[in-house]
């Protein structure tokens, strides 16, 4: 199926070299339509919202952004955020986001994982947590499982 022009200039924007040194697709050959489609069914599985998971992930930067550089507690885990000089642009080219990276340690299980602002901002928005194989993929079940969420209730329509 053919692209339309503003999805084939957020393709070109998801390459290497156009946004980031490393680009948003790895070496995924998928189209990225059809990563955030992929992505949106495996939260969907584990009864996850992209809200409920961006909020979550913002929460942790907030919390290690009272002390950027050094690990703070938070809510059992060990959380750091190193806050770097700049913006980065959305490859969907509707956000600019701080260069800042937060890191959460949960120690018990000794797993880490990584995300930066851009990243909470294009799971938000977008649904698009990056191509397999790039630095910055998150895996949308395994988010939600190292956040503690758990599946949100859906609100049925009333029976008639």
């Amino acid at each position: 199926m053919k692209q339309t022009p503003d999805a084939q200039r957020v393709q070109e924007n998801l390459r290497a070299g156009i946004l980031t040194r490393d680009g948003f697709m790895g070496d995924d050959p998928r189209a990225f339509t059809d990563v955030i489609r992929e992505d949106a069914e495996a939260l969907e599985a584990v009864g996850v919202t992209v809200e409920a998971l961006a909020d979550r992930m913002a929460e942790f930067t907030r919390a290690g952004l009272k002390a950027a550089g050094v690990p703070v507690a938070f809510e059992g885990y060990e959380v750091v955020v190193e806050d770097y000089m700049g913006r980065i642009g959305c490859p969907f080219r509707d956000h600019r986001a701080p260069k800042r990276n937060t890191t959460a340690t949960e120690p018990k299980e000794r797993e880490t994982m990584s995300w930066t602002d851009l990243s909470i901002h294009l799971i938000r928005r977008h649904g698009f947590f990056q191509g397999r194989g790039s630095p910055f993929r998150l895996e949308p079940a395994e988010l939600a499982r190292f956040l503690k969420l758990t599946p949100q209730k859906r609100e049925r329509p009333a029976p008639r």
